[in-house]
């Protein structure tokens, strides 16, 4: 009792001798303070509620983050920019970035005060230095130009040569505009997000108001490749002025060739002929005005289509049902989809990078060892927070390279690289397995196998980013991870006559491609994921679930962490499922409008949770794939997931108590109707999607065959009798 009286009256001497030092200025707290220690400081408010509840606090000699908790509810009012404010509270620390609170003792507004100048610095001198202070960076342009803004998340800025980084919060006024294609004069406060607390350094727009117009001229679009081919393909971009356009391009960032655009306009396109098959070229637009002034569009890289062959492979190790299949009956590898993939690593003749996130698995190891036998150069870079055990069993010759900043799930990747410089050997497999025998053969995973030079070849750009060099030897002070890389892979290719689209996480807007594959479904939409925590992704398929024409229906397995959007899901009227059998469903996939060829069918898959961590910390990667086939093959397998949840009992459609089996669907010409009830059928009744009855045809005992010869194409209700239960068929 004696010790415990001695400790509290040390504590209250301690702290009331702590209380008569009153802090100089926000500086002196910065350097002279430690967490935890109790401080009042003096300042303007810099920011509003753009930036969510924290305000920002800036002196004569520096700045800081003020947080309240939620809201500032507890205190006089809401501080808004320009309000000068005595503030005292606990110094903490969120992710780096220094702050007091929430922990506040004391608001006290002393009136209005002058809101401090934002020094002007360049786009790679954002530090510890400046954090918390008003910021300005000149003539900055965004690589994303022309993407619809959303929340919670970062985007790429270019200033001079170097890159940096705006992070938008939810609550900015910014979401929803689209990311301005003008140079623009960029002003924010300096914050920083990283788990070790060393870089993670960003700029914090607050609203449209902090991008300022820089140049007489401004893009109105991106720049957009089409009409790809093995030897070219047409960038066509647009401006607010008149103006002449050209194209600089080359096979490096020093570009060095030309091709015109037409002069004195608005639209502006023009044709890259001559090119390589399979290659990446660099290439921006530029546009002028008649009295000189010109803009420059961001260099970005663009692909040509290679001259491999294009197969696109798919594996799952889940069941499907092959009843609905199209063109293809899908492959349910089971226990031995670690074979198909071993089989993959060992056709390898020359090189082999590999991106994974974690490996322990026996028969890959054996496959690798096989590889690096027969002399193929195998490079791995991996997770440093995981065991990785299977890479102590390689040999020497296998080089590898961790990530180690221990930020979110870090190197998330699972991809593997095989021959990207050999046109008839380069392949890329991804999908959402690991490369451990639990995520091979026992979690529900999906493998996709590219047979395409071009994918390849952007593969390798990505893995390099993060290897730090294109040798067998990595440069650690080189290579980069995370936010620290930056957008500098071709997004769109042809594969195997089929688009597909490449994102990488953190830095290519993958978040963005995803909802706007959400918002493009016109029939049907399916999901399976593991973690689901994206609020606008979830608002996405909500608002998809409202119209008239869409219902979506999707599996998750994490149900219950935090930020979960299952129950924001069932709330709208999703028809959304746990997940809650033996083993975890792993994928990361969307399926848009299998059913429906002439609404461009798609299928996302990847290493992509949809989770805030994995658009802004991990890396991650990520394929659109817009291919009816493939739709249909991950329809098969989404089908096998809904039938092991009990969600459907059969293969056949419903109508009443009695069966009855709709083939082939999608149908050309004629639709086979198998009645398997043993009373009599009702007619056939097809509506359109208005619910107006275009076609009723009587049924027999057994098979009816109908034609469908005299329906446009498009999408219909089937039902058996006017009250049946409903199923879409699709004409062709």
């Amino acid at each position: 009792m004696t010790m415990n009286r001695f400790f509290l009256f040390a504590g209250i001497c301690f702290f009331s001798a702590s209380s008569l030092v009153a802090q100089d200025n926000i500086l002196d707290m910065r350097e002279n303070y430690n967490i935890g220690d109790v401080v009042t400081v003096t300042g303007v408010v810099t920011s509003d509620d753009n930036l969510g509840s924290v305000r920002y606090l800036q002196d004569a000699t520096a700045g800081i983050a003020l947080y309240p908790g939620a809201d500032w509810s507890a205190w006089d009012a809401d501080p808004v920019i320009g309000d000068s404010l005595t503030v005292t509270g606990e110094i903490t620390e969120y992710n780096g970035l220094l702050e007091v609170g929430p922990n506040l003792t004391a608001v006290t507004f002393e009136g209005t005060g002058t809101v401090p100048t934002p020094q002007v610095v360049s786009a790679s001198g954002l530090n510890e230095g400046l954090e918390g202070e008003l910021v300005r960076v000149n003539g900055v342009t965004f690589p994303m130009a022309g993407q619809e803004i959303i929340g919670n998340d970062t985007y790429d800025f270019t200033s001079d040569g170097e890159t940096g980084l705006i992070y938008v919060r939810t609550s900015n006024s910014l979401v929803g505009e689209i990311l301005t294609g003008c140079a623009v004069d960029l002003i924010g406060i300096v914050s920083q997000f990283s788990f070790d607390g060393f870089g993670g350094y960003q700029l914090l727009p607050r609203g449209p108001v902090d991008l300022i117009p820089a140049s007489g001229i401004c893009y109105t679009s991106p720049v957009v490749q089409s009409n790809m081919s093995t030897t070219g393909f047409t960038l066509s971009w647009s401006t607010d002025l008149a103006s002449d356009g050209v194209v600089e391009y080359g096979l490096t960032e020093a570009l060095g060739m030309t091709a015109s655009s037409a002069s004195g306009t608005t639209d502006h396109s023009a044709d890259l002929t001559g090119l390589e098959a399979g290659q990446i070229y660099y290439a921006r637009a530029i546009s002028t005005l008649p009295d000189g002034e010109s803009a420059a569009s961001p260099i970005r890289s663009y692909a040509t289509v290679s001259a491999s062959s294009g197969d696109i492979h798919v594996y799952f190790n889940g069941a499907v049902d092959v009843s609905v299949a199209t063109e293809e009956e899908a492959l349910s590898l089971g226990t031995d989809m670690n074979d198909t993939v071993a089989a993959w690593i060992t056709s390898a003749q020359y090189t082999l990078d590999v991106a994974a996130y974690n490996f322990n698995d026996q028969t890959l190891e054996d496959a690798f060892e096989t590889a690096a036998n027969n002399g193929v150069q195998i490079r791995w870079i991996y997770e440093g927070q995981n065991a990785n055990v299977g890479l102590n069993n390689l040999p020497e010759s296998v080089v590898t390279h961790p990530r180690t900043d221990g930020e979110g799930s870090g190197m998330h990747n699972k991809f593997i690289v095989g021959d990207a410089e050999y046109t008839e050997q380069a392949f890329v497999l991804t999908g959402s397995t690991n490369l451990t025998t639990g995520n091979l053969v026992q979690d529900l995973n999906n493998a996709i196998v590219f047979e395409d030079q071009s994918l390849a070849r952007a593969y390798t750009m990505e893995f390099n980013e993060m290897w730090g060099s294109d040798g067998m030897t990595p440069d650690a002070g080189n290579a980069k991870f995370g936010a620290d890389k930056s957008w500098n892979t071709p997004v769109n290719f042809i594969v195997g006559g089929s688009p597909v689209e490449l994102y990488f996480s953190p830095t290519d807007g993958t978040t963005n491609a995803i909802k706007e594959q959400i918002e493009a479904a016109d029939s049907e939409f399916e999901f399976a994921v593991l973690a689901f925590t994206r609020d606008d992704l979830g608002d996405a398929i909500a608002a998809l679930g409202q119209s008239f024409f869409v219902n979506p229906i999707g599996g998750i397995e994490q149900v219950n962490t935090t930020g979960s959007e299952y129950d924001n899901l069932l709330a709208n009227g999703v028809q959304v499922y746990h997940h809650n059998i033996s083993n975890d469903l792993h994928h990361k996939y969307a399926i848009v409008d299998h059913a429906s060829p002439a609404n461009d069918p798609v299928v996302i898959t990847g290493s992509h949770n949809w989770s805030s961590s994995a658009e802004n910390v991990n890396d991650e990667n990520t394929v659109i794939v817009h291919d009816a086939r493939v739709a249909n093959l991950y329809h098969q397998e989404f089908r096998g997931i809904l039938i092991a949840l009990g969600v459907i009992q059969s293969v056949e459609d419903h109508a009443g108590d009695a069966q009855c089996l709709l083939y082939p669907n999608p149908t050309r010409g004629a639709l086979n109707v198998a009645w398997m009830g043993t009373a009599a059928p009702e007619d056939l009744v097809l509506r359109d999607l208005s619910g107006r009855v275009v076609m009723q045809s009587p049924l027999t005992m057994g098979t009816t065959q109908i034609s469908t010869a005299g329906l446009a194409p498009g999408v219909y209700l089937a039902s058996v009798g006017i009250d049946g239960t409903a199923s879409r068929i699709v004409v062709e």
